[in-house]
């Protein structure tokens, strides 16, 4: 798919294609300062989804040991309380393939056994600070109708165990493969 800047003269230049080197730095940077990427209008046409970053390298404990041995890309909550996985990758990353997809779904498969609401409610509080709000104010900018931050993580608690919730997979380009896996 090719992309276009519409200059000021109404006519068109196609964008050069720029690949991504350091997926921190350029992919995880970009999707923070920019929410509106993730496609909150495509999954809810009629009230778009509105997010609430809980973590960023989201720790993910090992269920044998319980110490922290992986971690999500960004743990992030629609206004309604769904959770949402994201991860970046690379287009040349090896692992935006089957590693990636298996991770995910572990982490959509067990994420109640690894995280409770006061946890989230914890994760979240630090997101909000790193804005210089408190989790009150963190929460009403979501403007969600679950305005009590425990009756609102107790709902992000109760998607998780029901398996409500969403994968996304942030790309610079989508592999083949990984769309074929994906679909």
């Amino acid at each position: 798919m090719k992309s276009y800047i519409v200059e000021a003269n109404e006519t068109t230049k196609e964008m050069k294609t720029i690949r991504c080197k350091d997926e921190n730095k350029e992919l995880q940077k970009l999707l923070l300062e920019n929410l509106d990427l993730i496609p909150g209008d495509q999954i809810k046409p009629d009230d778009p989804c509105r997010w609430l970053l809980i973590k960023d390298e989201m720790p993910v404990p090992d269920p044998t040991t319980g110490t922290n041995r992986w971690s999500i890309d960004f743990f992030f909550v629609d206004h309604e309380g769904k959770p949402t996985f994201i991860e970046c990758k690379r287009r040349d990353d090896n692992n935006s393939r089957r590693e990636v997809i298996g991770q995910m779904l572990d982490y959509a498969a067990n994420g109640h056994y690894y995280w409770s609401a006061t946890e989230l409610s914890e994760f979240a509080l630090q997101s909000a600070t790193k804005k210089g709000m408190n989790l009150e104010e963190y929460l009403y900018d979501l403007d969600t109708e679950y305005t009590e931050p425990e009756v609102f993580f107790a709902r992000v608690e109760n998607n998780l165990k029901e398996g409500q919730l969403r994968l996304i997979f942030f790309l610079e380009e989508a592999p083949q493969e990984l769309k074929s896996i994906v679909r």
